[in-house]
């Protein structure tokens, strides 16, 4: 029985030393996510403002099947992410305000090589923190709590704060190529990089320039 015993003490020291997936493994680009907080539940996911003065900018809506509560991520190669929306598409980032009166804000914007779109996903118990590499480890990503900006995330001093715990819940949705994304400015664009409606107008443009009476 002795023996048994510690047989079975044994088995359970080695799987406590087998490491389970990392959060970086848990990510799967191929699905959209959608984000929430524990300080406002699961019912209220991050959303982005359309039109407006706040245009592109995000806040905590009611959960419902609009495509700016599907977020993409995609590893920058560095264990950091950048964050982008069905909605917006694959162009646009999530990046932060460096100044002015939004200071410290999120919002969506041209993606480029801006550390304020380097995002680290920190576990912390069955939550996540949020962090740029703009402003770094402690700075995380909160909700204001009342006023003008109710329910609007931003960053701050990283605490304990629930609005600071985010849960990353995986949907059904598959990430499928971004058929109204531009092809790269570097690079030349085939007819099946471009949408129909784009080619359209550009066999129309040149069109209208060959027809031009010549000097």
């Amino acid at each position: 029985m002795l023996n048994r015993l510690n047989l079975m003490a044994g088995i359970a020291a080695l799987f406590a030393l087998v490491p389970g997936p990392s959060l970086a493994q848990s990510i799967d680009e191929g699905f959209y996510y959608k984000l929430s907080t524990q300080f406002r539940g699961d019912g209220m996911k991050l959303d982005v403002f359309n039109g407006g003065p706040k245009n592109n900018r995000t806040r905590l809506e009611p959960d419902q099947d609009v495509s700016g509560q599907f977020w993409r991520l995609v590893g920058n190669g560095d264990g950091t992410y950048r964050l982008s929306t069905l909605f917006r598409g694959q162009n646009l980032c999530l990046d932060i305000f460096n100044g002015g009166p939004n200071n410290n804000e999120p919002h969506l914007t041209r993606c480029g090589k801006y550390t304020g779109q380097f995002w680290t996903l920190k576990e912390d118990g069955d939550a996540i923190r949020l962090m740029t590499t703009f402003r770094g480890p402690r700075m995380c990503l909160d909700i204001f709590n009342g006023g003008p900006s109710n329910n609007q995330p931003h960053l701050a001093r990283c605490g304990n704060y629930t609005g600071q715990l985010w849960t990353f819940t995986r949907t059904d949705k598959r990430v499928e190529n971004d058929r109204y994304a531009s092809p790269p400015l570097t690079s030349v664009a085939t007819a099946q990089e471009w949408p129909p409606k784009q080619i359209r107008l550009t066999e129309q443009h040149i069109r209208a320039f060959l027809a031009r009476p010549r000097a």
